[in-house]
């Protein structure tokens, strides 16, 4: 059989093959968690950072997405919630910090309660049940977030710290899997 017949016959052999790649990017991850699980102050002004790029990165994929559905005021509100909320941050990263909490738990309640309804209303599409958990996830996460933000800060930067160590050592697992995959 030849390569690409092999690629082909087993589903995600392709992606095997690079697991050198994955594994690097596992243990990258894993270091960066390990960095901010141990000095949280020092890097919440990049997590700051960090977060209002995403913040208008996704205020982008909402805009995006609000052209192209049919939600387009409400979730096209919630992308431009998103980029105004990214500028303030990346404008201000040291002051925003400790309102940082408050702006991220809004904006999980509002998109996490967007992801609910279009999920619940979208009755044809697949996953809808990832999609309301998801949803649920985030709401719940912006309750709690807003309901005590003064704490949050430093919970926020530990938990982004501890998911990315579980998530590097769950793509450490992968890459080793797709390693015994091509050693077979």
């Amino acid at each position: 059989m030849q390569t690409t017949e092999l690629d082909d016959a087993v589903p995600g052999l392709g992606m095997a093959r690079e697991w050198p790649a994955l594994m690097f990017v596992g243990v990258i991850t894993v270091i960066m968690g390990v960095i901010v699980l141990a000095w949280p102050s020092q890097t919440l002004a990049v997590i700051s950072v960090l977060i209002g790029i995403q913040f208008i990165v996704f205020g982008l994929f909402r805009l995006i997405e609000a052209f192209a559905g049919e939600t387009a005021g409400v979730v096209g509100f919630v992308g431009v919630l998103l980029m105004i909320s990214g500028v303030i941050v990346l404008r201000n990263p040291y002051e925003t910090v400790a309102i940082l909490a408050t702006i991220l738990g809004v904006v999980w309640i509002v998109s996490g309660s967007i992801d609910v309804v279009a999920a619940i209303a979208d009755r044809g599409s697949g996953g809808r049940g990832l999609r309301i958990l998801r949803g649920l996830v985030a709401a719940i996460a912006g309750i709690v977030v807003v309901s005590w933000p003064a704490p949050t800060v430093t919970v926020i930067a530990w938990i982004a710290g501890l998911q990315l160590v579980i998530f590097g050592l769950i793509i450490i697992a992968t890459a080793f899997s797709f390693r015994t995959l091509v050693d077979d």
